[in-house]
């Protein structure tokens, strides 16, 4: 299972910085932890600046096929500005946060990056205890920006 999340780490990296020439804004990523495949899930979402939303949800741990969904919506400009504005407070540009010195075992993970200002600010899944507020924020912001009725794709238990 820690395969799996390293391999995800390395493809989230590996995104370009643009897509269908607007540049991506936000990524953000949760997965259900390492559990059989009949309950295992992951999710990504993409937030371009022009506030067009991807989401892409997959069971078990297929990366393709039947087993995804995707969908698209719009984010309003407001949560488009929110996004910008926890990132940037966040000083993780600056200061990137740490990895935690004793990571979690098992459980779900939820990460992601932004896109602001010619940086990249890297939203550890596992930070270090002083940084898991700013990082958090962060989150949180991307994760209020996404339209109600993708709720159960983040959190589908």
């Amino acid at each position: 299972m820690m395969l799996k999340r390293v391999l995800l780490l390395a493809a989230l990296i590996a995104l370009p910085a643009q897509a269908d020439d607007a540049l991506v804004l936000a990524e953000y990523w949760t997965d259900s932890g390492s559990l059989p495949p009949e309950y295992a899930w992951t999710t990504s979402i993409t937030i371009l600046e022009d506030g067009q939303l991807t989401l892409k949800h997959c069971k078990g741990y297929d990366s393709e096929g039947p087993a995804c969904k995707t969908r698209r919506a719009t984010v309003p400009e407001p949560a488009l500005t929110a996004i910008r504005t926890a990132a940037e407070e966040s000083g993780l540009a600056a200061k990137p946060a740490k990895e935690a010195e004793f990571p979690m075992v098992g459980g779900g993970l939820t990460g992601g990056r932004v896109y602001v200002g010619g940086q990249q600010v890297v939203l550890l899944a596992q930070p270090a205890d002083a940084d898991a507020d700013r990082v958090g924020r962060v989150l949180e912001a991307i994760a209020a920006a996404l339209p109600p009725r993708f709720a159960h794709f983040i959190n589908p238990d």
